[in-house]
């Protein structure tokens, strides 16, 4: 949990997100500063990552590799400014790789072109 204070995450930030995520304590500062790192590839920055961290701090918990996974879906949709679709909603990283699947798959049957499910993913907070 250093490396959310050395990051520049206020104590007050981290006991916020311990209240929601009361695994934080126990997560190695090695899985933490891998996320970052994973997040740092897709376009994140600082800001992002601190949003992205607030928001969801149940995706600090989640296993990394999943998190690749859930990238590398994204990805496969073609979402461009990947970053800016997982900073305005973070709730993505906590969905399974089946959700994401089914939802995109759904969406597209609704008929909506993939620009607009890009644009769903925007701006709708999936939980």
């Amino acid at each position: 949990m250093d490396i959310l204070i050395r990051y520049g995450f206020s104590i007050e930030e981290i006991k916020n997100m311990m209240d929601t995520n009361d695994e934080l304590e126990s997560i190695p500062d090695k899985d933490i500063l891998e996320l970052i790192n994973v997040l740092i590839n897709i376009g994140c920055h600082e800001e992002h990552i601190m949003n992205i961290f607030i928001c969801n701090p149940l995706c600090l918990s989640k296993d990394v590799k999943e998190i690749k996974r859930i990238i590398k879906k994204l990805k496969e949709f073609k979402i461009k400014h990947l970053y800016m679709v997982i900073d305005s909603n973070p709730y993505i990283l906590n969905m399974s790789i089946e959700e994401l699947d089914n939802l995109y798959k759904a969406k597209n049957d609704e008929g909506l072109s993939p620009e607009e499910i890009t644009d769903y993913f925007y701006h709708n907070i999936i939980i």
